[in-house]
């Protein structure tokens, strides 16, 4: 029996009945117990398709078009939906550790879990943006629980520009479908190989570009994401930029599905390439000038996703592989860094230069974010080093050694302000009345947990690519251009 729909009916029906149970003594039992079962969900499916509501295959014209709604599960869906919930879980242990917990936020978290899990399953166009439209307003309700006058900003900023982006992507739906006459993305692709292209259909890949912009972090909406990340707590920031990373990855493997075997792609290939070329060099330059440390990682977070859209723009094989690695790769010790920030928050400050001294008190905690530190810049035995490795070699596969060159340029910049960030915080000296302040703040050990899971997943995936790697390549072949 197939239980794939399970993995986006729970998390959304106890989102239901967590926001009406916000106010119960047993909130933070319940959001233990949620976060075991989330475990679970990805193993329910079973690979391959599940039509909903009876529907399945018709034959027009002799041409096989799929009626109704379609979610496939294969290893490389089952690789994301299995980070996306274990990051979803650590981060929700660590909120039952906060003074305030309602079960509002474990409801936004869930939804927002249910719904980019859809994202990443479906075949269906309309399906994909209306979660996709669920993702946002989940993400701007997590930051607006932050409780702070700019936390409200940024969410209503990122709310209004989405209402704008949405709605250009809905457009693009609608072209898409008066176009092929299927809302299936297998199909669509199907018919747009076999039919001249149309200013109608240029103009709906244009609008699934913008879509693809805003939901990911690509330029020009990268500032919103970065207000998301830095104005919320840096352990809710860790889902967040979960969410927008496999956003990212689901949307631009629908545009290599739709239009990468079309010849409209090549330019296609390029604007891409050009809007994660910028916001890797942007995110590196911001990044190196910030004092606040959520703001650095926050740009930090900008740059890393333009690895990853560099990689699945290229529409090799080998670049679709090493760009959904490095996504994974990059929520995994991202996620860390963000946890790692809430700790130092929680012990003085954000602002890197009032801090200072915290290895005396926290010597475990200052190297599992050193750890950390050293995969997100890209250090052997770290999984950061084996997907920038495996990412320029598919650009030079692609005979762009230039931006081989770009990589290394950005990875230097990475390690000059994340170090710059390590001195300030753990290894600046302090004074003796700071150092009794910071021995006096207790973390809990859910934090630790967290951090120290996420380090050892981080050197696993270093030491034994393959048990990812495996699982992805032959899912790039099937999508690649080539």
């Amino acid at each position: 029996m197939n239980l794939l729909p399970l993995i986006v009916v729970i998390p959304l029906l106890m989102a239901i009945v967590f926001s009406y149970i916000y106010r119960s003594k047993y909130i933070r039992l319940l959001t233990l117990l949620m976060a075991l079962v989330l475990l679970v969900l990805p193993l329910l499916g079973l690979y391959g398709p599940y039509f909903f509501g009876g529907h399945g295959v018709v034959y027009i014209e002799g041409m096989p078009f799929v009626s109704g709604i379609l979610y496939t599960l294969n290893p490389l869906k089952e690789t994301l939906i299995f980070t996306l919930m274990l990051i979803g879980v650590l981060v929700l242990i660590i909120s039952t550790r906060e003074e305030r917990l309602s079960g509002t936020f474990t409801a936004l978290v869930l939804m927002g879990l249910a719904s980019v899990s859809a994202v990443i399953l479906t075949e269906d166009l309309f399906n994909l943006y209306v979660f996709y439209e669920i993702a946002a307003i989940t993400q701007a309700g997590l930051v607006i629980l932050a409780g702070r006058e700019e936390a409200y900003r940024s969410a209503f900023r990122y709310l209004l520009v989405g209402t704008m982006a949405g709605s250009i992507l809905l457009l693009g739906v609608g072209l898409l479908l008066s176009a092929t006459g299927s809302l299936n993305i297998v199909d669509m692709g199907r018919y747009l190989a076999l039919k001249p292209l149309t200013p109608t259909v240029y103009g709906a890949l244009l609008m699934l570009i913008v879509g693809l912009a805003y939901g990911g972090g690509l330029p020009p909406f990268h500032t919103l994401k970065v207000d998301l990340y830095s104005r919320t707590k840096p352990f809710v920031a860790a889902i967040l930029q979960t969410y927008s990373k496999f956003i990212l990855i689901a949307l631009m493997l629908v545009i290599l599905k739709l239009f990468g075997g079309l010849p409209i792609f090549n330019t296609t290939r390029g604007v891409l390439i050009a809007l994660s070329v910028f916001a890797m060099v942007f995110g590196t330059v911001m990044a190196l000038l910030q004092d606040d440390y959520r703001r650095l990682l926050a740009y930090h977070t900008v740059s890393q996703g333009g690895y990853v859209a560099l990689g699945l723009a290229l529409g090799t094989p080998l670049g679709i592989v090493a760009g959904i690695f490095h996504g994974i790769n990059h929520a995994l010790y991202k996620s860390a860094l963000f946890i790692g920030a809430h700790i130092v928050e929680k012990i003085k400050s954000p602002y890197m230069r009032e801090v200072g001294g915290l290895l005396l008190a926290m010597p475990t905690v200052t190297f599992l974010i050193l750890c950390a530190k050293l995969a997100s810049i890209g250090i052997p035995p770290f999984n950061g080093f084996q997907s920038k490795l495996l990412l320029a070699e598919a650009v030079m596969s692609a005979d762009m050694p230039e931006l081989v060159i770009l990589m290394l340029i950005v990875s230097i910049g990475t390690f000059l302000y994340m170090m710059k960030a390590f001195y300030l915080i753990f290894l600046k000296p302090c004074s003796e009345e700071q150092l009794r302040e910071y021995r006096e703040v207790r973390i809990s050990k859910y934090h630790i947990f967290s951090l120290g899971l996420l380090v050892l997943l981080c050197i696993v995936l270093g030491l034994y690519p393959d048990m990812v790697l495996d699982r992805l390549l032959p899912l790039g072949e099937e999508i690649a251009i080539e």
